[in-house]
């Protein structure tokens, strides 16, 4: 069997919200060990981020299995040598402080590359660590707003938060190059990932389109939706997605209702043609969701109900690809738990043996036993405030 190399790894993971949870996530899948680096008091605040299960939060949970949780004081002199000595032993360290706040604390990527050269660090901020712009306190949706993106969507807030998922994708990828780039120099490196660049990178094709229509987008001038690329209700209050951009999906698809006057009509919008949307709605709301599941089970022209989100995920996990289950944890029950969909024939990934999200502090006294110190020096750090350590 094949070495994993990300089992060698050991990330220090001081990140908060989702961007910071799903980068280090996908190198703990990896097999990379994450440290979670937590102050002394509340820890990571998402941890009471509610709904709650006996006092661990969904938001938690989701984005922590397989990591470890050490608490440093880091404005302590006591605390910051100890997050030095875990430096010595790491690979990369991640955060998503504001830009200074590290310096202020003494931990920044220059003090770093003091104890270990070729460190890796990957900052996120919202515009970078040299624009001022960072200072600004800044959440998802209004980096969606400063994009555009708002303005072509309606102005809708999504259920899923893009600007934090694109910067956590950027930061995994920020991450994997400068490991292989270290790996060919023994150089360590600075990950400068910015959650406004991250976005506008996903806006890439719209920002084309409005470049190709002449400095003007507007909703109606977006490819969709068209008539062939569409969500249309059910008579019993469901909905079906089709996407039959293709001509040979398009045209089985009318030909089986029997409406292949509407074939024409494939790209228009609803400006455009407006009748041949009232028929379109008028076919689909002509039968219950499930008949249209019936009906669309033999044929091969892409168009899927919509399901509900207990249906979704009963179909994943009976899909059984591994990609979702759920795991009994000790404070959590049965817990839903998705892994990364990163597959390599090499470093298999799968959510056999995942340990829950860690407790605040759980693991710093094995980890600080680690780095040499004693259970009486630890003892001593935990009561002068300098570190932290989980008591039941």
């Amino acid at each position: 069997m094949n070495k994993n190399y990300f089992a060698g790894l050991r990330v220090l993971d001081h990140t908060r919200y989702l961007l910071g949870g799903y980068a280090t996530q996908a190198l703990a899948d990896l097999g990379a060990e994450v440290i979670k680096i937590e102050d002394t008091g509340t820890g990571d605040f998402c941890r009471m981020e509610e709904p709650l299960r006996n006092g661990v939060s969904h938001y938690f949970s989701a984005l922590n299995r397989n990591k470890k949780s050490v608490c440093l004081n880091l404005k302590s002199e006591e605390g910051r040598q100890a997050y030095f000595r875990l430096v010595e032993t790491a690979d990369v360290v991640i955060e998503n402080f504001r830009p200074g706040v590290t310096r202020r604390l003494g931990i920044d990527y220059e003090a770093e590359k003091s104890v270990k050269p070729n460190i890796i660090h990957c900052g996120m901020s919202s515009f970078g660590q040299d624009d001022p712009r960072s200072l600004k306190a800044l959440h998802d949706i209004n980096f969606q707003a400063l994009s555009g993106y708002l303005s072509l969507n309606g102005g809708k807030i999504s259920p899923i938060h893009f600007v934090d998922v694109s910067t956590g994708m950027v930061a995994i990828q920020s991450i994997l190059a400068a490991l292989l780039q270290r790996s060919y120099t023994g150089e360590g490196a600075f990950c400068d990932v910015k959650m406004f660049d991250s976005f506008v990178w996903w806006n890439a094709l719209i920002d084309a389109r409005y470049d190709f229509y002449g400095g003007q987008i507007t909703p109606d001038t977006l490819d969709f939706p068209a008539l062939s690329y569409n969500v249309y209700p059910t008579k019993d209050g469901g909905s079906v997605s089709i996407a039959m951009l293709e001509e040979k999906f398009w045209a089985a698809f009318l030909k089986a209702l029997d409406r292949e006057d509407l074939l024409p009509y494939k790209r228009f919008r609803r400006q455009e043609a407006p009748e041949a949307f009232a028929a379109m709605e008028s076919i689909f709301l002509s039968r219950t969701t499930q008949e249209w599941k019936d009906f669309l089970s033999d044929k091969d022209i892409c168009a899927m109900p919509t399901q509900t989100k207990e249906e979704a995920i009963s179909y994943i996990i009976s899909s059984d690809t591994g990609l979702m289950r759920y795991i009994t944890f000790p404070r959590t029950g049965k817990t839903l738990q998705t892994r990364s969909p990163i597959s390599l024939s090499s470093v298999p990934i799968s959510l056999d043996g995942a340990t829950p999200c860690p407790l605040l502090g759980e693991h710093t006294v094995d980890v600080l036993k680690d780095l040499g110190y004693s259970q009486e020096n630890i003892q001593s750090m935990i009561e002068a405030g300098a570190v932290g350590a989980y008591k039941e």
